[in-house]
């Protein structure tokens, strides 16, 4: 069977990753101890698919993991939810940075497995064109996905990112929700056996609209600005 690590199994989508894991093994990461009852509970995993990666064992347990490119699926990494500073809600930006750099000596733990390592980063179309209010989020989407690629070139894996916009539910909902990618059919994109190793992929037809929206935004103001 293939190999799945996923680093943010507490969320939704992470979750979503456990799930759809069929063919293939999946070893979920808690960033530390306390965290692994709380990935058992959320994932229905057994605790021997759970390994908590403060304790310094990441790395041997991914190299025995199942068989083939091991596949590491980034469900969080940084800031999980947008966040307007500018908004007077609170940011803690040096928290937000040691997460980060704990969880990327993860990423590197993995990545130094000795066996062929596909990561599949899912971050956000805000990344690619973010709003006034999402500039702190988006700015750590770009940082994080830049972070990545220099590690795994470093390593010889490869990086794949996809950039969803909301998310959804599989069912249930209004019907112009159905614009918004859902949970179950992110998780299966980043799973899937197709998926190109070095993809950049938008996911989801909103995300599609808001680069366009985007654009379009764009080029009306850098007109208006040559104009004057």
């Amino acid at each position: 069977m293939s190999a799945t690590v996923v680093l943010g199994p507490l969320t939704r989508l992470g979750q979503a990753v456990v799930a759809d894991r069929s063919a293939t093994t999946v070893l979920a990461v808690a960033r530390h101890a306390d965290d692994v009852p709380a990935v058992v509970a959320a994932t229905g995993l057994d605790p021997d698919d759970v390994v908590d990666a403060s304790a310094g064992a990441l790395t041997d347990r991914v190299r025995t993991l199942g068989e083939g490119p091991v596949r590491l699926v980034v469900a969080a990494l940084g800031p999980v939810h947008p966040a307007d500073p500018s908004a007077g809600r609170g940011v803690d930006f040096d928290a937000d940075l040691a997460a980060v750099h704990r969880d990327l000596a993860y990423v590197d733990e993995v990545l130094g497995c000795g066996r062929e390592v596909e990561v599949v980063l899912i971050s956000s179309v805000i990344a690619l064109a973010p709003g006034a209010d999402r500039r702190y989020y988006g700015g750590w989407k770009c940082l994080v996905e830049d972070l990545l690629d220099q590690r795994v070139r470093r390593h010889g894996g490869t990086l794949a990112v996809l950039y969803p916009g909301r998310l959804r539910p599989a069912r249930g909902g209004r019907p112009w929700h159905r614009l918004h990618a859902s949970y179950d059919g992110l998780a299966r994109l980043a799973v899937a056996p197709e998926l190109a190793p070095r993809a950049r992929r938008a996911v989801g037809a909103d995300s599609r609209i808001w680069l366009v929206v985007r654009s379009i935004s764009f080029a009306l103001r850098s007109l208006g600005l040559s104009k004057g």
